[in-house]
């Protein structure tokens, strides 16, 4: 990316101290808060600087942690974002994901919920709650004991007979053209019977998935209600959606209590 002057000012005001908040920026450049935030999107979206809560400091990926600790906030902020939306009494269809992981914490505030999943670690810890009931689909493991997700065509038969209000799915690519998809093509299946078998598709996909075209189509764009994502999508990206993507701040990630520990990035 080429910077522009004002995006290498910033960054050299970073380089002379950790930390910096937005408001303080704008007032030593002269611009608005708006205008910050914009070139503060384009430099994140090219791993020069990171967000974090208030405020913006040099990316030090290299280390491993502060890209972890971005896209913990970047998960936390759509999951704080899809539990707005889960009312008592409801019943849900849940997928499995860094952001889902978070998602299944916030859970733990809703009484009378049902959640159908395919994710037995999921499952399991949801079944701890007195105000959950949960049904687990059976099927195939795969990639056991990394992961706990079951697929195939038991997974698939019993999604289909199950109804839900809302399917909170999260995916490795969504892109205007080639649509919601996934790296593994073993859970398109799976993920269409979620869809299909609820009367709200609602995808959950932090801002670094957009733009990405996985092997396994899902279903297109048009095809469902809400795209949450965090506020690092660019403004430039949302017309090419009509009106489906909703972005969370990552200062939102903040309002939860959430155990960021219990599973992992």
């Amino acid at each position: 990316m080429a910077l522009s002057a004002r995006q290498g000012r910033i960054l050299s005001q970073l380089r002379l101290g950790g930390h910096i908040e937005v408001k303080e920026l704008a007032a030593s450049l002269g611009v608005d808060g708006s205008t910050i935030r914009r070139d503060l999107q384009q430099l994140s979206r090219t791993g020069q600087v990171e967000r974090i809560h208030g405020g913006v400091r040099l990316s030090q990926s290299s280390s491993g942690k502060p890209g972890q600790y971005a896209q913990r906030r970047a998960n936390l902020a759509v999951a704080s974002t899809a539990r707005t939306f889960v009312e008592d009494g409801q019943s849900i269809m849940i997928g499995f994901g860094g952001a889902t992981d978070r998602f299944v914490s916030t859970l733990m505030t809703v009484s009378d919920l049902t959640v159908i999943t395919n994710d037995l670690r999921a499952a399991e810890l949801l079944s701890q709650h007195s105000g959950i009931h949960v049904l687990a689909a059976g099927g195939e493991l795969r990639d056991a004991p990394a992961s706990a997700v079951t697929s195939g065509h038991h997974t698939v038969a019993f999604l289909r007979d199950q109804r839900a209000d809302w399917a909170f799915l999260e995916v490795d690519g969504v892109h205007p053209y080639a649509g919601v998809t996934t790296s593994s093509t073993w859970h398109v299946a799976t993920y269409r019977a979620m869809l299909e078998s609820s009367a709200r598709r609602c995808v959950l996909a932090t801002s670094d998935r957009f733009g990405v075209r996985g092997v396994g189509f899902v279903v297109g764009t048009d095809d469902v209600d809400l795209i949450i994502t965090d506020e690092d999508l660019p403004d430039a990206d949302l017309p090419a959606f009509g009106g489906r993507v909703v972005r969370s701040a990552l200062e939102a990630a903040d309002d939860w209590s959430i155990d960021v520990d219990r599973y992992s990035p």
